[in-house]
């Protein structure tokens, strides 16, 4: 077997760094899937909060944590049985985001229990571990969206450690998951449909 020279490796690795980018439109269903738990995780938190349930509020994260990591993992699997194989950059953005939730997970649900900060701290928590996985995804594919989705979970994430009150907590924390998921979800998702003719 012929032995790759620098530049034919090189075009290998944009080659499929390009494929990756292409197969990121078709992703509406993670930003939506995550947009709609969270969201409906937000809706439990105040429910707890009103009804003074506060132990459950951990579980209930938890609850749409898990739930959201198991529909992604059936949702991938079945993706890549389509597409035949798995490539170093779909293996790359993968585990960065498994590893999210890994992160969601402890930030959510273990580290309030263990007292390590309040519950409001979970929001601001929640947007600056967001922002680094879209803007690590949008600096690897080069595309401008996950980097501006990226700074904006930052910048989100600067208000609401400012912020004392729930509900403005809450609010700012709900149009920061409808622009960067909601939103880019149902643009990625009539995308992928224009570009199937459908």
């Amino acid at each position: 077997m012929e032995q790759l020279t620098n530049e034919q490796a090189l075009e290998v690795i944009k080659d499929m760094i390009e494929k990756t980018k292409e197969k990121q439109c078709y992703n509406g269903f993670y930003h939506l899937l995550w947009g709609i738990l969270v969201s409906c995780a937000i809706v439990a938190m105040h429910f707890f909060i009103k009804t003074q349930l506060y132990h459950l509020i951990g579980y209930s994260w938890a609850f749409f944590g898990f739930g959201g990591a198991i529909a992604s993992i059936i949702y991938s699997k079945k993706t890549y049985e389509k597409q035949g194989n798995i490539k170093y950059p779909d293996l790359g953005i993968s585990s960065m985001w498994i590893g999210l939730m890994i992160a969601l997970f402890f930030v959510t649900f273990v580290f309030p229990i263990l007292k390590a900060y309040e519950w409001r701290i979970i929001y601001a928590m929640v947007s600056l571990l967001m922002g680094s996985a879209n803007f690590s995804t949008g600096i690897f594919l080069k595309q401008k969206m996950p980097i501006m989705n990226g700074i904006l979970w930052w910048i989100g994430c600067i208000i609401l450690i400012i912020l004392k009150n729930y509900f403005a907590i809450m609010g700012v924390f709900v149009i920061l998951l409808i622009v960067n998921n909601i939103i880019p979800g149902i643009y990625l998702y009539n995308l992928a449909r224009k570009n199937n003719g459908k």
